[in-house]
């Protein structure tokens, strides 16, 4: 066989593929873990918006390749959301795209900006994708610290000049995977006038707008002045309406980077299913209430296994967003020991806080895409440990 590209050897192993070696190792062993490791929406997707895909598969006029930037109704779809929900005017012809849910479209944002010799900025701990396109396109990967300390919020005066006049992208998102941190609008207003300063490029990573509670509904970067002239930001349909297999979202933000992220997926996919779309559709029209309903559903779930994890001795940093809280490692622990604890003496999948960069160390990541029951059972099972 050929070698393998260079780029897969200087490429960190993604995440996910330890947490599927580890589920298939505790499998072997003939007790499979409680899955609190990624964030997988348990829930079934909304049964109108199934409806409306199940209608839309059967017009003949869907199977046909869809346009490239997504549908009418779909682009004007995720503008009037982003109008109802942040008070933001898109231009649904321009400034919007669909995309095939947010990790397609962040590789292909990466294609557009990330050469040999840049610099694109990235949190840490962070989502591991936005690194790995950035080091897949040869460009240099600076991490930028996010700290307990500062609300896990960069520091971006601690950015040295030269790195900030090489950076082409710099990824943010909040609220934050896997921190569950919030952004204030003060901070994304510092962020834009950052990238205007430096000419970079924000990618904000909004997968989680809609996950919220015990809070305010969290801010969109594009909110913040000057923020529609160095801004695209990523919204997915997975989470706030249990769409994960869906794969479907939308960009939205400055025209210019919104039609360089066009150019690249006009070459590499062929858009949304159409039939999807009429699903994407329905489901950011939604008159129904079902966001609330979930973040109910969430917020219950959330407060259970904190509220155990604390009884168990356990130190949480009680989040107020995601379905994501983080836990300190015990005395002595480092983050994979204490997910190895977790996993072979618990039988509980967690996910160790350095699979999202150096910055993660010290934490693992829990989630609440599981039901309730499976989450008291890990409580009972994480109790009985000695930590």
């Amino acid at each position: 066989m050929p070698a393998r590209a260079a780029r897969l050897s200087h490429t960190e192993d993604h995440l996910f593929s330890f947490i599927d070696r580890t589920r298939e190792l505790a499998e072997q062993d003939g007790a499979a873990p409680v899955p609190l490791g990624v964030g997988d929406c348990d829930l079934p997707t909304p049964p109108h918006i199934v409806e409306a895909m199940r209608q839309a598969v059967r017009d003949p006029s869907t199977h046909r390749y869809p346009p490239y930037a997504g549908t009418q109704a779909m682009r004007e779809a995720a503008a009037g959301h982003l109008g109802r929900r942040f008070g933001l005017r898109p231009d649904p012809d321009t400034e919007v795209l669909a995309t095939l849910g947010s990790k397609e479209a962040m590789a292909h944002l990466t294609m557009a900006y990330a050469e040999p010799g840049d610099v694109v900025l990235v949190p840490d701990p962070a989502y591991p994708v936005y690194g790995t396109w950035a080091r897949f396109c040869g460009a240099e990967v600076v991490r930028v610290p996010l700290r307990e300390s500062n609300g896990f919020l960069p520091n971006l005066a601690a950015i040295p000049a030269g790195t900030a006049r090489r950076a082409k992208l710099f990824w943010v998102c909040y609220p934050n995977n896997p921190t569950a941190a919030l952004a204030t609008s003060d901070f994304y207003a510092e962020l834009a006038r950052f990238a205007l300063r430096h000419d970079i490029v924000i990618a904000s990573d909004a997968a989680y707008s809609e996950i919220y509670y015990d809070c305010a509904p969290p801010p969109s970067f594009l909110q913040a002045p000057g923020a529609m002239e160095c801004g695209i930001e990523f919204h997915s349909l997975s989470k706030a309406y249990n769409m994960p297999g869906w794969r479907v979202g939308f960009a939205a933000g400055n025209s210019d980077v919104v039609g360089a992220l066009r150019a690249v997926k006009t070459h590499t996919d062929s858009g949304t299913f159409t039939a999807i779309q009429h699903a994407a559709v329905a489901a950011l029209n939604d008159t129904t209430g079902y966001p609330e309903t979930l973040r109910s559903v969430y917020r219950d779930r959330m407060h259970l296994l904190c509220d155990g994890l604390e009884q168990a001795g356990l130190h949480v940093l009680r989040p107020k967003a995601t379905f994501y809280c983080l836990v300190r490692c015990p005395r002595g622990m480092d983050s994979a020991g204490f997910a190895k604890k977790l996993l072979e003496d618990a039988h509980v999948l967690a996910i160790p806080g350095h699979g999202f960069g150096p910055g993660g160390e010290g934490y693992v990541r829990l989630t609440v895409c599981a039901g309730t029951e499976p989450i008291r059972e890990a409580i009972r099972r994480i109790t009985a440990v000695h930590w």
